[in-house]
């Protein structure tokens, strides 16, 4: 009998831009921080939302300091060490714009893109 490797693919997740939407929040992944050029100097999030072809379509917009209606960004940490990734959780707000998906145990990924300097649309 011979054995035959597995081959694992290595891009999954790591290199494409993403948030995982689920459980009253929205986990941005290192490759989204990149999008946005995050060094951890953004502190909040307003989220946003538009029309487009008849579709509402969902953004987040970072920002450093405070503006009327932001969420606190909450850093990822692994270690001790804060590592690539930003989390922005309020339950109310995101159950609104998602709906069940927004709030149910389990997350969902959705591609994001850069629409502005420090603005991340989700595509679904």
């Amino acid at each position: 009998m011979e054995w035959q490797i597995v081959k694992i693919k290595q891009a999954d997740g790591r290199s494409s831009a993403f948030v995982s939407i689920g459980r009253g929040q929205l986990d941005f992944n290192a490759e989204a921080c990149k999008l946005v050029e995050d060094t951890g100097n953004f502190k909040f999030a307003q989220l946003l939302t538009a029309q487009e072809n008849g579709k509402v379509v969902v953004a987040v917009k970072f920002l450093e300091e405070y503006e009327e209606n932001c969420i606190i960004i909450r850093r990822k940490s692994a270690d001790g060490k804060v590592i690539q990734g930003m989390t922005v959780r309020n339950k109310g707000t995101i159950e609104k714009i998602f709906g069940k998906n927004g709030v149910k145990q389990g997350m969902t990924r959705y591609p994001v893109t850069l629409v502005e300097k420090n603005i991340l649309k989700i595509i679904d």
